[in-house]
């Protein structure tokens, strides 16, 4: 694996120390430079989120958070198009997890649905626990690593 795009639901994990085998391995990986995560600029904004409700403590400013995004992950600004797409697995996901009995009245978030964009342009797997995002992305054709 040559890279792997990584959820916000991941790097919390990774935070309170909840990371399943598989993606503690990738996430080592891409710390150590052999493997690179991706985040759709849209995970900067939901862990900049996080960050300001106290959620990683392990961070201590946001200036610690902006060195830990930019020092490990390539951050994809998304166009319009990109949006537009990404408003197709939105809407196609929705459907998708209407159609399944444990995750019915669920919906895909706007950072998930970039997520599966960005990881179906690099065919990339994604790295998160996720059930919502990972049931859409594997019904898209993208592996999950947890």
């Amino acid at each position: 694996m040559k890279a792997a795009v990584v959820d916000t639901y991941a790097i919390l994990a990774m935070a309170y120390g909840e990371l399943g085998g598989n993606a503690e391995k990738v996430l080592l990986q891409i710390r150590r430079g052999e493997v690179v995560g991706y985040l759709p600029a849209t995970v900067a904004y939901e862990l900049s989120i996080h960050w300001l409700r106290g959620k990683i403590p392990t961070l201590k400013s946001l200036e610690e958070l902006k060195t830990f995004i930019t020092r490990y992950f390539r951050i994809v600004e998304l166009k319009l198009n990109d949006y537009i797409e990404s408003a197709k697995i939105k809407v196609e996901g929705d459907e998708m997890l209407r159609g399944s009995p444990e995750l019915e009245g669920r919906s895909l978030s706007i950072v998930d649905s970039t997520i599966i964009w960005l990881a179906l342009e690099l065919n990339a797997p994604i790295v998160t626990g996720d059930k919502d995002l990972s049931h859409v992305a594997r019904r898209k054709g993208v592996e999950i690593i947890w």
